[in-house]
């Protein structure tokens, strides 16, 4: 008897597992949970985090203002900063990925500020002299983070100190002049984000229509780059060592690429018109299989499966365009957020 029972544990257990590893395939729709409306500023919400527990919903708006939200029943519960008409947006947010309580801030006015969310104060802010940070990210332990944006530069941050570690610097050359693919960006960069489990390894992506992928112990040159996407946003993540990219362009503009050999897999599909476009700011996986994105060709943001490349379910901005979005780490939840302060919080079912 005994034995039989062992049997029927094991089997029950690789059922499990079995199933387990096919958890994205079985979503069928995007539920929409909450319709937030958030009146810190009428004009844009440019950045979300949610944060490691996925109980919390950080947002940054257009005014410099930083609100906490509840998830479970999308109410503010503190409010970090007010907002003011002289501040610029956030136009990126990371919690340290081992702590619920401490959220990083960046902005277009070059302000970096680290909260302590439970006490709500500012316990330290550094300004980049100009520069317009467009993106932030920590890496996988949580020991640095890094910032990047306007001046091409990318700055690695220790997050005991908050000293700079290095700077990755962009190319500097004269009209004619050849420069190295492997060095920095040439132009604006808009999307930063560090491998998911390897620890040195991060990607950016701006204007120059290339993502660059680096290893922080380098002091100098990218290992490798992926020439196409146009970033415009927060258009990069990585997952399961593929990377999604969302370009702001007209067509194919939702891209799948092979992380360790940069090598294009295929273009997803993005619901569109021939008048509308997709021009897409912002991608997100949500699952293995399920990704997120969303931009101003039609002011919504649309699950995708990837396998099956079937269209989960659109949240609509109602002609606001969609200017970031994010997905709960290891859970259903997604947030979709952009002009006129629209914020919508769903989940995959």
């Amino acid at each position: 008897m005994s034995r039989r029972r062992l049997e029927e544990a094991i089997l029950k257990s690789r059922e499990l597992g079995s199933s387990d590893g096919e958890e994205s395939e079985k979503y069928s729709e995007l539920f929409v949970r909450h319709r937030v409306q958030l009146a810190k500023d009428p004009h844009s919400i440019y950045s979300l985090c949610f944060s490691p527990s996925g109980k919390q919903l950080s947002v940054g708006f257009g005014n410099g203002a930083i609100q906490i939200l509840n998830v479970e029943d999308g109410q503010v519960d503190k409010t970090l900063y007010s907002g003011s008409r002289k501040r610029l947006p956030i136009t990126a947010l990371q919690y340290h990925p081992r702590s619920e309580n401490l959220l990083v801030a960046a902005g277009a006015d070059g302000l970096v500020s680290i909260y302590d969310i439970k006490s709500e104060i500012n316990v330290f802010s550094i300004t980049e002299l100009e520069n317009e940070i467009n993106a932030l990210d920590f890496c996988m332990d949580g020991s640095v983070y890094a910032t990047a944006g306007k001046d091409k530069k990318v700055r690695l941050y220790d997050s005991h100190t908050n000293e700079v570690l290095n700077i990755f610097e962009a190319p500097e050359y004269f009209y004619g002049d050849d420069v190295p693919f492997t060095s920095g960006h040439t132009r604006r960069i808009f999307a930063l984000k560090f491998h998911p489990s390897e620890n040195h390894i991060f990607l950016t992506g701006g204007w120059d229509d290339s993502i660059k992928v680096w290893d922080k112990r380098m002091a100098k040159e990218a290992r490798r780059v992926i020439d196409g996407p146009h970033i415009c946003g927060p258009g990069i993540d990585i997952k399961d060592n593929k990377i999604i990219t969302a370009s702001w362009v007209s067509r194919n503009a939702l891209q799948l690429w092979d992380f360790r050999t940069g090598n294009h897999l295929h273009d997803l599909p993005f619901p569109t018109t021939t008048m509308q476009g997709e021009f897409l700011y912002a991608a997100k996986f949500c699952t293995d299989s399920i990704v997120l994105a969303g931009g101003s060709g039609t002011c919504t943001a649309c699950a995708i499966n990837l396998n099956t490349q079937e269209i989960l379910g659109d949240i609509s901005l109602l002609n606001k365009p969609v200017q970031t979005v994010d997905a709960a780490c290891g859970d259903r939840l997604v947030a979709v957020a952009g002009v006129a302060g629209n914020l919508h919080i769903a989940e995959l079912c």
